[in-house]
This record gives C-alpha cells, sequence and structure tokens, in this order.
C-alpha cells in the first residue's frame, strides 16, 4: 500500500474511532445495479482493506432478484470462482440513516485464480475516465434521478396528482425529503433539489456536477439510500422505468461536460462556432449519436423500458440531438455556471450510472478518433418524433430489448471496451427477464406490470 493510500487508511480508522462505527460495508452494484455487500464489524477494516474481499463471481450471473442465470458464458470458465474486491477508500463515508455504520465502495477486478474478469461496471467505468485523460481530459457530470414513491404497506401511489412543481404536493411529504437530502449530504451526497415532477407520486432528486467516478457513486448512494429511508419511514422508493400500465417510462438523466485535467477550461465552449460548439464537442455528440442504438441496451436495459411510448412524451425515440429541446436524446444546454454542458436524455432510471458514464465516453471518443460529422439538429421548437424535423437516415432507438441487444452485439466500440463476459451475461440476463415476463404472462395472468412490481420492486 502506498504512502497517500496508508494516509487515507488511517484517516478512515481515526474516522471509525471517534464516531464509534462499529459497522463497515464494503459495496458494489452488480449489471442490474443491485446494490450487494457484505457487512463487517470495524476491528476487522484495517485486515479486509489489505487482503481484499472475496466475493463469488457468479454474483454477476445474477438476475434482479438474485436468480443465477446459468447460461451466462464465464461461469463455465470460472467454475464459481471468488472474486478478490479491493474498496477504493476515497469512497468511505458514514450512513445517517443506518445506525454506528459506514460504507465502502469496492471494485472487482481478478479472480481467485489471478484471471481477469473484466465485468464489474466501477471498473470498467474507471478504465474509461483513464482513457479521458490520457487525451488530457476530464469529464464533469450528475445525475438528474427520477423515482416513484409508494404506500409501504398497500404499493399503491402516495398521490394522483401531475402538477408538476406544485408547491403543496411536495409539502405532503416534506418532512421524509428534508431528512433525505440531510443524510445523503453527510454521506457525502449534495443534492441540488427535491421536485415534483408531472407524473403521479413521481419525484426527482438530481445530484450536483463533480468530476470523475464520484457522479457515479452518488448516484449509487441516492439509489440505495433513498430506498433504504423510504422502507424506514413506510414508503417504498422504487426506480422501476414504467411500474404502472398508466405511468410514462421514468429517467435517470446523465448532464456532463468536458474539461481540462485541472478542470479550468471546458472543451465544449467555443462561442466562435456554431451553436457555440467547439469542434472536438461536435465529433463527440456525433459519436454518441451514432452509439445510441448500442448505447440504448444499455441505458435502457430492462423489457419494462420499453413499453410503447406516447408521441406527447419527453422520452426521445431516435439519434437526434438540439438545443435546449428536450424530445432529443441529446439535448445540449448553452448555459450555466459550468457554461455550455450536455444532457443524454436516452437514458432509463433503472440503469446503472457506472456503464452509463462509461458507454458515453466509449462512444464520444469514438466520434472525436473518427471525426464524426454532426448532423442538423431538430429545431428547438420542434418535436424530434416528427420526421419533417430530423434529417434523413436519422437512427431510430430500438423499441424491443432484443433489437437492442442484438445492436450492442454488433457494435464493434462497444463490444471492445466492455469486453466479450460482460456483453455476454448482460445479453444473458436482459433475455432471461424477457423469457421470465413471458412465462408470466402465459402461465399465471397476462398482467405485465404486476410482474413488474413483483419481479424488480424490492431491488430496483
Amino acid at each position: 500500500m502506498g504512502d497517500k493510500s496508508s494516509v487515507i487508511l488511517e484517516d478512515c480508522l481515526k474516522r471509525i474511532e471517534e464516531l464509534g462505527i462499529k459497522h463497515v460495508r464494503f459495496e458494489f452494484y452488480d449489471l442490474n445495479f443491485v446494490a450487494r455487500s457484505k457487512t463487517f464489524p470495524s476491528r476487522h477494516f484495517r485486515k479486509f482493506v489489505n487482503s481484499g474481499i472475496e466475493y463469488p463471481a457468479l454474483l454477476f450471473a445474477f438476475d434482479t432478484k438474485g436468480n443465477l442465470v446459468k447460461a451466462v458464458d464465464f461461469i463455465k470458465r470460472t467454475y464459481f470462482s471468488n472474486m478478490v474486491a479491493y474498496p477504493d477508500l476515497s469512497t468511505f463515508a458514514v450512513l445517517p440513516w443506518v445506525k454506528d455504520t459506514a460504507r465502502v465502495f469496492i471494485s472487482a477486478p481478478t479472480v481467485d485464480d489471478g484471471g481477469v474478469l473484466t465485468i464489474d461496471p466501477r471498473s470498467i467505468a474507471l478504465e474509461q475516465l483513464k482513457a479521458l485523460e490520457k487525451r488530457g481530459m476530464s469529464l464533469l457530470s450528475s445525475f438528474e434521478l427520477e423515482f416513484t414513491l409508494l404506500n409501504g404497506k398497500t404499493g399503491t401511489r402516495v398521490d394522483e396528482e401531475m402538477n408538476c412543481c406544485s408547491t403543496l404536493r411536495l409539502a405532503r411529504h416534506q418532512e421524509f425529503f428534508n431528512m433525505v437530502s440531510e443524510h445523503l449530504y453527510k454521506a457525502g451526497v449534495d443534492i441540488e433539489r427535491v421536485e415534483a415532477e408531472g407524473e403521479k407520486t413521481v419525484y426527482e432528486l438530481p445530484t450536483t456536477p463533480v468530476f470523475g467516478i464520484q457522479s457515479a457513486d452518488m448516484a449509487s448512494t441516492v439509489r440505495t439510500g433513498l430506498k433504504e429511508m423510504a422502507s424506514q419511514n413506510g414508503f417504498t422508493a422504487t426506480f422501476i422505468a414504467k411500474p404502472f400500465e398508466d405511468s410514462v417510462v421514468l429517467a435517470a438523466h446523465l448532464n456532463y461536460s468536458l474539461w481540462t485535467l485541472n478542470g479550468k477550461t471546458s472543451l465544449l465552449n467555443d462561442s466562435s462556432r456554431p451553436f457555440g460548439l467547439s469542434e472536438m464537442g461536435e465529433h463527440w455528440i456525433a459519436g454518441i449519436l451514432y452509439h445510441i442504438p448500442a448505447l440504448s441496451a444499455l441505458l435502457s436495459p430492462t423489457v419494462n423500458c420499453r413499453h410503447p411510448r406516447k408521441s406527447e412524451e419527453f422520452n426521445p425515440s431516435n439519434a437526434t440531438w438540439g438545443i435546449d429541446n428536450r424530445t432529443c436524446a441529446v439535448r445540449i444546454k448553452p448555459r450555466g455556471p459550468h457554461g455550455v454542458y450536455i444532457e443524454h436524455r436516452a437514458i432509463s432510471s433503472t440503469s446503472n450510472p457506472y456503464i452509463g458514464i462509461a458507454a458515453i465516453i466509449a462512444a464520444g471518443l469514438d466520434g472525436i478518433d473518427r471525426k464524426l460529422p454532426l448532423p442538423k439538429p431538430v429545431p428547438t421548437n420542434k418535436h424530434a418524433a416528427d420526421e419533417t424535423s430530423v434529417p434523413a437516415e436519422t437512427k431510430s432507438i430500438p423499441k424491443d430489448i432484443e433489437s437492442a441487444l442484438q445492436c450492442l452485439t454488433e457494435d464493434e466500440v462497444l463490444r471492445d471496451v466492455f469486453g466479450p463476459d460482460f456483453i455476454n451475461a448482460f445479453k444473458t440476463i436482459k433475455l432471461h427477464e424477457k423469457e421470465t415476463l413471458l412465462l408470466h404472462c402465459n402461465e399465471k395472468c397476462n398482467d405485465a406490470f404486476k410482474w413488474v412490481r413483483e419481479f424488480f420492486m424490492e431491488y430496483i
């Protein structure tokens, strides 16, 4: 362990002693964005920081409910070996909503025989952030996390209103949301605001922009922390994309911009060019648009994300971009304290933020490397679903999970970044979930949304 790591470790041990921390979670997120962890007495913290934590590799072959999907290829090769995971001590945080407990995120790149299993989403995201760094670039990003708040006992919505940003609507649960915001802040997550969305019992918690992997770490803390706090206070919070038939598809928009390594100069801004975008920024966005069909498999990863969409909804259906046009997949915001930034809107609330960051970087860098031309934007006052306002040969976002996964399989850039083990496991698990839904509808009842709530509600 290096000198810097030793200093951080001693600081963590000091906080454990001073704050009376008795337990520490070592936590990671699987391919379905389900939090998985082991909790150790804090007296063993130093030992496991140095030795690493062993986890069964098969956890990355689980579906959302924890069922092993045996058809995943790497299971046959690893013979159910353990993975050795090491903590990122910079993520050490005390969890105010869990008594005397702290948490540290871990990454798991190796298996017992010393081989590398490229499948841990956080490790893959870190590698893509390193690829940016080698080019003298850094990522400033944040997530807007939409969720549905339900009655914890009945599973019904806590309100039936669709009054967007209503003060009185939010005030009914203000005490709960205030507590969530305060607890998350103490755990290292700065929430920008809480707001009521224009959908029944849907709310949004955007995080503040931060550099590097921290934005995905913050989104992960929000996801699990909110669900825990909701359960403790008589609610159920769920990030299911579409929990009810009359719901819209919930999003987790990724807002980001590109900067120099010192974080002082924007690499997207160029006021002398059209739209205020730098040449590099135009190529980056073109890369995102080029890869959108494959990106959609990773960013809208469940069959539930792809129920038929109404034309008036703001969920994008094609590879379009526009200046402050929220009907497009990529929305450029040319203002704010951080200058020009990008909002990636074609992303579901069920998606894994580590996967999202890795995929976006890979697609954007490909656009820069190949100097892909940026197509014309959809005018701000036009809907991206209007074919007369969209450039010819604009790619569509696949309407079903099978087509999206096929696009991912055929996308050489994303396939190389995520690796064969990840691609096979991800694809196999998602097709398994689709088959499970069809079996439920055929054998039990034809209510797909009942299955969605039963299958995803507890962990998503």
